[in-house]
């Protein structure tokens, strides 16, 4: 079984950002999660690495769970959003505790860092909408992961104070 060391070291090995991956697994922890693949699973999603690469390395799960939450890097631009948008649609619900974490960990670093405010309405954006797109499947599985209204009701509270309208996820 692969370990969380060796899931960093990986992502480590691919330049990605470390401290990042570490808020989303914090926050993972945080709502409850504690399966080990699931927490594996956060480092090499932004490695940029292909399905194949993952798998060999970290096995079927990982690579399945890491493909669902990454996107499509050799589609154009255009193309990749699109994909994404229906991927997150289609996500099993590991992949949305992850994606709902990365949320969370991008507007926490929307609310702390120096960032333009055109820079900041469009993360706001972006992540508002991906909020709204994964808002059913977070509303219908929400009682499968208790932990889980810390971090909704964390969301919301970044979206209120950017005067931003707060999800309803009931």
């Amino acid at each position: 079984m692969v370990t969380i060391e060796e899931a960093e070291a990986f992502a480590r090995a691919k330049n990605a950002d470390i401290a990042f991956c570490r808020g989303i697994v914090f926050r993972l922890k945080s709502i409850g999660i504690s399966d080990e693949q699931v927490l594996c699973s956060v480092f090499p999603c932004y490695t940029k690495s292909s399905f194949d690469e993952v798998f060999s390395r970290f096995g079927r799960e990982i690579a399945t769970i890491v493909a669902s939450v990454s996107r499509d890097h050799t589609l154009p631009r255009q193309k990749q959003e699109e994909q994404y948008v229906k991927q997150i649609h289609d996500m099993p619900w590991e992949s949305v505790l992850i994606k709902l974490c990365e949320i969370s960990a991008n507007l926490k670093i929307i609310k702390e860092s120096e960032i333009s405010k055109t820079k900041r309405s469009k993360m706001l954006k972006q992540n508002t909408h991906y909020l709204n797109v994964l808002k059913k499947k977070i509303s219908e599985n929400r009682d499968r992961t208790p932990g889980i209204e810390k971090l909704l009701d964390g969301v919301n509270e970044t979206l209120s104070h950017y005067r931003q309208r707060p999800i309803d996820f009931a």
